[in-house]
């Protein structure tokens, strides 16, 4: 029987579901297929069907992210891409991706990006690694502040019921605006992510807010009383922080929670400035540093000319024939396809991995994932690409 790509219906939302949660090993219960319904369009969506049954998925969300300047471009956050097993090596991923990457082409969205379950799948697809997630572990023991750096105590407090989600949104849209790969969250998605957070999952308490004028933190707790010996464990689900000051308060109050042992949080941006604050900088250890978030540019002329650049110049970087010059500096751009010379010479994935700023062109030349003109033009793309903050984002989609 021949396999069928399409669109589903709306009311094949649970089958979706069923073979998304069976591709990524859990199951959906009825409350949470009703709980997560209204966040998802299925005219975003396109399946594979095998007779009566759905063998593989693959999704976008609307989403508008944050380019290097703090310009934002829409984007299609490519999800829940998966191939049910018996039906593996027959190029059914491939197929659903480059119906859901139409789709996005069609709503006119110049960016598709994603998040791997495994690294070795999306470069084949156009994707390149744009960002890096750091996981980072903390004793609180051994992370006291200096001295200098401590921050009166009264800016921060706990955030409480319906002043959480508001609270979250004016601070959420200042600073997703700061760092090249966030995405804007709107009021809805702040409480929805509020309800699902309020209650106790796998042991740890419910989400605790704190709040700041200027920055907000998501944590939970799991207890270890240990017989006396109490070592709570705290996970920092999101930090944002406009201002340096609102960060140091924040992370203040964070490790002064009584009875907590250890706080870990895998969305630590590379170059957050936590352990330059604290006497002891290797009490923030990172302990785990993988792939973040992966981009596959749709339109290079509106992606590359919507962001801005380190330095002032013109770079021709050529991708699998095309090639493109882009001209601009710390206040623009501009990005055409042209038949000159190229400076750079590379495939989609890895021209697309530069967009975000978050990676050298000479670690690409080092890599075997592109080609410089000479050293000087490697020297020049080095102070042109790269961003001033490393591209981060903590937004799961």
């Amino acid at each position: 029987m021949t396999i069928e790509i399409r669109t589903p219906a709306d009311d094949e939302f649970p089958a979706v579901c069923h073979a998304d949660g069976r591709g990524f090993g859990f199951t959906y219960s009825d409350e949470d297929i009703e709980r997560i319904r209204p966040r998802h369009d299925m005219s975003r969506f396109r399946i594979a069907v095998d007779g009566h049954q759905i063998v593989a998925v693959a999704g976008s969300y609307a989403m508008n992210v944050t380019l290097p300047g703090g310009a934002a471009v829409p984007m299609g956050g490519v999800t829940w891409v998966s191939t049910t097993a018996t039906h593996r090596r027959q190029g059914l991923a491939r197929k659903v991706l480059e119906a859901v990457h139409a789709d996005i082409d069609e709503r006119g969205e110049p960016l598709a990006a994603l998040t791997a379950s495994e690294g070795g799948i999306y470069e084949r697809f156009g994707y390149g690694i744009a960002s890096q997630v750091r996981v980072i572990s903390i004793d609180t023991r051994d992370a006291r502040f200096r001295p200098e750096f401590q921050v009166a105590r009264g800016s921060v407090r706990y955030l409480e019921g319906d002043e959480i989600a508001p609270a979250l949104n004016d601070v959420w849209e200042r600073f997703r605006r700061c760092r090249a790969g966030e995405v804007a969250v709107d009021l809805a998605e702040h409480r929805f992510n509020v309800e699902r957070l309020s209650k106790p999952e796998d042991g740890a308490s419910a989400a605790l807010y704190l709040g700041h004028a200027d920055g907000f933190a998501v944590y939970r707790i799991t207890m270890r009383w240990n017989d006396g010996h109490p070592a709570h464990d705290l996970v920092l689900l999101k930090l944002a922080a406009v201002t340096p000051e609102a960060h140091a308060a924040l992370w203040q109050t964070l490790l002064s929670i009584d009875l907590v042992r250890t706080i870990t949080t895998r969305w630590a941006p590379v170059d957050d400035a936590l352990p330059f604050l604290l006497e002891n900088q290797r009490a923030v250890r990172t302990t785990n540093l993988n792939d973040g978030i992966w981009l596959n540019v749709r339109d290079v002329s509106v992606c590359f000319g919507a962001r801005t650049y380190r330095s002032t110049d013109r770079l021709v970087v050529e991708a699998e024939g095309q090639r493109w010059a882009i001209e601009g500096g710390p206040d623009g751009a501009s990005c055409r396809t042209v038949r000159s010379k190229p400076d750079l010479v590379t495939t989609h994935a890895w021209l697309s991995a530069l967009l975000y700023g978050g990676v050298q062109p000479s670690t690409l030349v080092s890599g075997r994932r592109m080609t410089a003109r000479n050293d000087d033009v490697l020297r020049r793309a080095d102070l042109f690409f790269p961003t001033s903050l490393a591209p981060s984002c903590q937004t799961h989609f």
